[in-house]
């Protein structure tokens, strides 16, 4: 059993590649994300881990469906419609797999997530 709780150190984080190299726009800042993969293959079709990234703002399509808890830092979220929402440890949100949406990352933050890939391997 994987524990994501709130007051739990998570440790053994990665540096991932660069935001822009994954195919999202980079709008302020310069925002750079690490993580690990507790259980699944980030390629599909499913995936649980963490993941982390300092101040910036981005937008992006999601390429999986995903649903993730903030447990550090603050994220205001803007989806397709303009709908902007401001996350905070404890809360979760899902993304649906081909939404776009921004991220603007006001403090560091570091989610547990599960994502699902349609039509992954």
């Amino acid at each position: 059993m994987q524990t994501y709780t709130l007051s739990s150190n998570q440790t053994g984080l990665e540096p991932w590649p660069d935001i822009a190299e994954e195919g999202d726009e980079v709008v302020a800042g310069n925002p750079q994300q690490s993580g690990r993969v507790d259980w699944g293959n980030i390629e599909g079709p499913l995936a649980v881990g963490i993941w982390e990234c300092t101040p910036g703002k981005f937008r992006g399509t999601y390429p999986y469906s995903e649903l993730c808890t903030i447990r550090k830092g603050r994220v205001t979220i803007t989806d397709g419609s303009a709908v902007q929402t401001t996350y905070g440890p404890g809360d979760s949100f899902f993304v649906a797999q081909g939404e776009t949406v921004t991220w603007e990352i006001h403090e560091a933050v570091q989610k547990c997530y599960f994502i699902h890939v349609d039509g992954g391997s």
